[in-house]
């Protein structure tokens, strides 16, 4: 808890800084591992990107949840591979797939644990829209795939 109230929540606030810059000018390089790099290089006391996304807080596979060491919080880093959600919006059914190419990588915008849906920012790889967007994913309704959330570690 201590490292994310000293990097998480400038983390997050970087998020939201470039969420909103990109209505005008792309962020990074358009990736997702792009977007995340501009976000941490915002971070003065953040680790970099090239010491990978952090410590491992949370990790599900399909329904499975192998690992909950922390709450999930704003500013923590998200990574979605070959996910498939599926489930009720409402009273319509959804069905997702997510990081089916390359994983998606974001960070934690907000985290309802009553309801286990994460909201992230991400880099939005469709062309002539914003750069930055905001998606949320529950994940109670993952079938296949893996999710996996990480704390932003200090820089040495």
């Amino acid at each position: 808890m201590e490292i994310w109230g000293r990097i998480g929540v400038q983390v997050c606030e970087s998020a939201t800084q470039l969420f909103e810059k990109s209505k005008r000018t792309l962020v990074g390089d358009g990736s997702y591992r792009g977007f995340l790099a501009a976000v941490l290089n915002e971070v003065a006391n953040a680790a970099p990107l090239s010491h990978g996304y952090g410590y491992l807080i949370y990790a599900q596979t399909g329904s499975a949840v192998q690992k909950r060491i922390s709450d999930i919080l704003p500013g923590d880093v998200v990574e979605v591979s070959d996910a498939k959600f599926k489930g009720h919006k409402g009273i319509q059914m959804y069905n997702l797939h997510v990081g089916a190419e390359e994983p998606l990588v974001g960070v934690v915008e907000e985290f309802e644990a009553r309801k286990s849906k994460v909201r992230v920012f991400k880099a939005n790889q469709h062309v002539g829209q914003q750069s930055v967007e905001s998606s949320s994913y529950k994940l109670e309704d993952l079938k296949s795939g893996s999710v996996k959330v990480y704390r932003v570690l200090p820089a040495n």
